[in-house]
């Protein structure tokens, strides 16, 4: 999943800055889940101002174009959720095993 596509043909310029900074930081070893989501509540931002500023012709294509984009978010934001699940539900089980020696 970090071959993620966040641009296509209408991305504007400063959403693609912002695209390029989340590539970026879900391509490291460890993703920093805070800043992950600083930057994509920046990116929701920059998309509605987009938004509001263009034709609604090209606003309509863009949506749509995005709806695609946000659907590898989610799917993205749900596999770091899962892996982060698992995680604590281990270190629940360790916390209980360790209990029992104790």
């Amino acid at each position: 999943m970090k071959n993620l596509t966040l641009d296509h043909a209408l991305t504007p310029p400063q959403l693609q800055d912002l695209n390029q900074a989340i590539l970026e930081l879900v391509n490291e070893d460890s993703v920093n889940e805070a800043e992950l989501l600083r930057l994509i509540s920046l990116r929701d931002d920059t998309i509605k101002n987009y938004l509001n500023d263009c034709h609604e012709e090209t606003g309509k294509a863009f949506a749509e174009a995005e709806l695609q984009v946000n659907g590898v978010l989610i799917a993205y934001a749900n596999k770091l959720f899962n892996a982060s699940l698992k995680q604590l539900s281990g270190l629940i089980r360790g916390r209980k095993a360790v209990k029992k020696y104790i």
